[in-house]
């Protein structure tokens, strides 16, 4: 970095438009702080902030035309072959692919605020042959963004920038993230506006107006929506407790507990009960859920779909979690927090306990599983405790499941809902 400053400083414009345009071709030069200190020189009226902007944006996009042109003549061929010295493997060419098949367009405007992404965004719209035209206005639109945002801010903080640069860059970088976030579930929205405005006017019809019909579902559906609003309520809770670093009491009266009741003599059988959640016992746990569900004959496919979706959901949640707690508090956290395996034990046993209720009509049997449910949780715990795990970390990851799995319950319970209504209409029109 020293010596792209010197460089810079001696040659200005002609070393800034060559390293916006390098980096987009898989060369990885720390442009941010490159323009922002390409700012603090404008503050300092060395440079001319349009010239600089302009200059910025031109290098950027020459080099992101480059590397579309590469991938879109090079194929997926070649960087199967060789993608892995750029840190561009199959199976990140493969997931990339499938979300810029879907979201390319704008995925790419936001793309250029995110380290690591907009490296190979550009590479990665030629191997999906989007086209041209697309991709530039798109892209071209992108990089003036960010080459116009970093500048700017490094011209309005002046020498002061390097105070702020850490916290601008991280909330920049969080907020590309939102708002394509946003941005996906705008498209996929008016993707489906037809479908989702004749759901609705069905539910207003058979929850509102024909209230007795359909009443058990009707009642399943509020009972996991209000469980979802209470654990969302909690998750919410613990981040500000965490924020607030107020689990230090909990956890010293939590394991003061469990080591008082269980000495070294329970050492095998804390052991035996941490292998719930191990991926051999999460994966029995998947299969008699998949039994469950086929053994059912009706909407089969639909719970399928929402277990899938849950484990796969929960998954990256914990993993995105966590790194979103460890970029926005800068690694103040826990690397635990939320716990990962404790999350997956409640979304795979949650889900198979609602498959077992929901498809079971005794009740006794009912409140069997319901008890050991709870018993398996609680076991899991004290044994997370005992096997020095932070309680908070697995009470956080029991609440940040609980409330995906109550709402991808009550969304399945929803679609279910739906299904049933779209049966009885058919039926009455053949009839």
């Amino acid at each position: 970095m020293n010596e792209i400053v010197h460089l810079l400083n001696q040659y200005g414009y002609i070393i800034l438009f060559l390293s916006l345009m390098l980096e987009l071709i898989i060369i990885p030069i720390p442009n941010e702080a490159l323009m922002s200190y390409v700012g603090v020189l404008c503050y300092q009226d060395k440079l001319n902030v349009f010239l600089s902007i302009v200059t910025a944006g031109t290098g950027g996009i020459l080099g992101a035309t480059i590397s579309y042109w590469i991938g879109n003549k090079l194929g997926y061929p070649f960087f199967r072959k060789f993608g892995h010295f750029i840190h561009l493997g199959p199976e990140k060419i493969e997931k990339m692919s499938k979300w810029y098949e879907k979201y390319g367009k704008v995925l790419l405007i936001f793309s250029f605020f995110i380290p690591g992404v907009r490296h190979v965004a550009s590479i990665i719209s030629g191997l999906i042959k989007l086209p041209f035209r697309s991709f530039a206005i798109f892209a071209y639109l992108g990089v003036f963004l960010w080459t116009g945002t970093f500048i700017s801010l490094g011209n309005l903080f002046g020498p002061q920038w390097d105070q702020y640069k850490g916290e601008i860059e991280k909330w920049l970088v969080l907020s590309s993230v939102i708002i394509g976030f946003f941005t996906i579930i705008y498209i996929v929205v008016k993707a489906n506006k037809n479908f989702i405005k004749e759901a609705l006017l069905l539910f207003y019809e058979h929850a509102v107006i024909k209230f007795k019909s359909f009443l058990k579902i009707k009642l399943i559906i509020v009972f996991f929506l209000i469980l979802f609003i209470l654990f969302f309520t909690l998750m919410i809770g613990m981040i500000q407790d965490l924020v607030s670093n107020e689990f230090v009491q909990f956890n010293i009266i939590s394991k003061k507990v469990v080591f008082s009741l269980f000495n070294d003599q329970w050492q095998k059988i804390m052991d035996y009960i941490h292998i719930l959640s191990s991926w051999k016992a999460l994966g029995l746990a998947a299969i008699i859920t998949i039994l469950t569900i086929l053994l059912n004959k009706r909407n089969r496919s639909l719970e399928l779909i929402f277990f899938i979706s849950t484990m796969i959901g929960t998954f990256l949640f914990s993993k995105g979690i966590n790194w979103l707690f460890n970029f926005v508090l800068n690694n103040n956290v826990s690397s635990d927090f939320p716990d990962e395996q404790s999350m997956l034990l409640m979304a795979a046993y949650g889900f198979l306990l609602f498959m077992l209720i929901r498809h079971n009509r005794n009740y006794l049997l009912s409140v069997g599983t319901f008890l050991t449910f709870l018993i398996i949780l609680s076991a899991y715990f004290v044994s997370g405790i005992y096997l020095q795990d932070s309680p908070n970390n697995l009470i956080a990851g029991y609440i940040f499941s609980a409330a995906g799995v109550t709402g991808m319950s009550c969304a399945l319970e929803m679609f279910r809902f739906l299904s049933l209504i779209k049966e009885k209409i058919k039926n009455e029109n053949k009839s």
